[in-house]
């Protein structure tokens, strides 16, 4: 679905590690001027910058992230300043390189930019390149993979971390987030079962509510967001940390059918954290479902001003397609193509939303499917052969298409956006009555669809309703 979904940010804090702990309390002791980091590469004129957009469905929190903002970013960049600072009179100043990783990680919590995620991997490897066995490094380069999407790499890192000490609970969180990703549900759910009972908080029943709803039990996943918010709150967490849940519970909420909930829970994420590009591009996509546009295109013009991801990217120029504004439409098609284009790693972490994007606006349709192949893989979870299906149905293979479908189903995943390309597989072979059922279920999910998927279906299943 495009709704529910991470493109990767941080997971959420656990918050019994003390190494991660100590890190990020340098976020709030260090001063300086505004950043003129040597980390930083010389500024490049670019029209677009990319950003790490949230994978739907999206379990990845801020964590410890400032509340936001441009003075959230600006206390950020005065840190690592001096950090790297320090760095430049010592490159074996290992903390230094750990601390300048961890700042720049909670700036892409905020940002969304990949450039600061790989700024913090370059540091982090900085560090390990003067101490290899420093845990405090260890961790944050497995979760930096992760972010990365290279899910591989995250799980290696994570399980060579645990093979020495088990009781590293972020590795062990970071372990579990892999395996999901990579389509291993079953153990998946016995790592964060043990995560849960040497942890228990919001962190935990948040993956608990990811893993639900892949298993196909939505009410246990609405149940499991609505509690990460509440135990967040009685934890104490403020700002971009607490309104995280707020959005992972209007993200779910919106996915399972009820736009009117997940309005007031993207709502309830802003009051905390009012400069989240997640929580303004949810508001839109609940507003859209709600058929109020105008202010679904002014969220999403809001949340593309502060990060342009793709995914509101698309919404916003499919709600100006639906509107007749071809041109304004042009434009953000425009921009997802040259964000696509822009660098190998866009390609990695925004695999999903570009082999979407092209099959549903008839682009590269041939590409399309070569980024869905290599996704699919190294990534064999749902989404992937979901996305796998989609685009060869695109290319004309409706038989292989319906194949890998089956494969996706098999997860148990309720998700509307399964429902509607099942449903236009079935109907490309000829399968009426199976097309009519799947696309009446995708539509029964109000607002699990977005607009033009909404209409797309809907019009197949007036065709089939005229041929009966």
């Amino acid at each position: 679905m495009t709704a529910i979904a991470a493109p990767q940010q941080p997971r959420p804090r656990l918050r019994r590690i003390r190494p991660v702990l100590v890190v990020g309390a340098a976020i709030a002791i260090v001063a300086g001027s505004y950043l003129q980091s040597a980390l930083r590469p010389a500024p490049v004129s670019q029209p677009i910058t990319p950003v790490v957009a949230p994978e739907q469905p999206a379990l990845t929190g801020p964590g410890d992230a400032p509340t936001g903002g441009s003075a959230g970013i600006a206390a950020i960049d005065h840190s690592i300043k001096n950090w790297a600072t320090n760095l430049a009179r010592n490159s074996k100043d290992f903390l230094s390189a750990t601390y300048i990783a961890t700042l720049y990680e909670a700036r892409g919590r905020l940002t969304g930019d990949i450039g600061d995620y790989s700024r913090a991997q370059t540091a982090v490897e900085q560090a390990l390149a003067v101490v290899p066995d420093y845990a405090t490094a260890q961790v944050l380069q497995a979760r930096l993979r992760q972010t990365l999407h290279d899910f591989p790499g995250a799980l290696s890192a994570a399980q060579a971390i645990l093979k020495k000490d088990p009781a590293v609970l972020q590795a062990m969180a970071t372990e579990g987030d892999a395996q999901l990703e990579l389509g291993d549900v079953k153990d998946a759910a016995a790592t964060f079962a043990a995560l849960e009972k040497a942890a228990p908080g919001a962190a935990v029943t948040a993956r608990l509510a990811r893993l639900a709803f892949i298993q196909g039990d939505t009410t246990s996943a609405t149940s499991l967001a609505a509690r990460a918010w509440t135990e967040a709150t009685a934890d104490g967490q403020t700002g971009a940390s607490l309104g995280w849940y707020a959005y992972l519970a209007g993200m779910t909420a919106i996915s399972t059918g009820s736009p009117d909930a997940a309005l007031s829970w993207f709502q309830k994420a802003l009051a905390v954290w009012p400069d989240s590009f997640l929580a303004l591009a949810g508001e839109a996509r609940a507003q859209a479902a709600l058929g109020h546009t105008d202010a679904a295109i002014a969220a999403y013009q809001q949340a593309i001003a502060i990060a342009p991801q793709p995914d509101s990217l698309t919404a916003l120029g499919d709600l100006y397609a639906l509107r007749g504004d071809a041109k304004l439409a042009a434009n953000q098609y425009a921009t997802v193509e040259a964000i696509g284009h822009l660098a190998a790693i866009n390609q990695q972490v925004y695999n999903r939303q570009l082999v979407l994007f092209s099959v549903n606006h008839d682009r590269d349709l041939a590409s399309a499917l070569t980024l869905a192949e290599q996704e699919l893989a190294v990534r064999k979870d749902v989404y992937g052969y979901d996305a796998y299906a989609w685009a060869l149905l695109a290319n004309g293979r409706a038989v292989d298409a319906n194949a890998a479908m089956t494969t996706a189903f098999a997860f148990g995943t309720r998700d509307p956006l399964l429902l509607y390309h099942a449903g236009e597989i079935a109907l490309a072979l000829g399968n009426t009555a199976q097309a009519r059922d799947l696309l009446t279920q995708a539509l029964a999910i109000t607002g699990g669809l977005d607009p033009l998927a909404a209409s797309k279906a809907t019009a197949s299943l007036a065709s089939l309703e005229a041929a009966r």
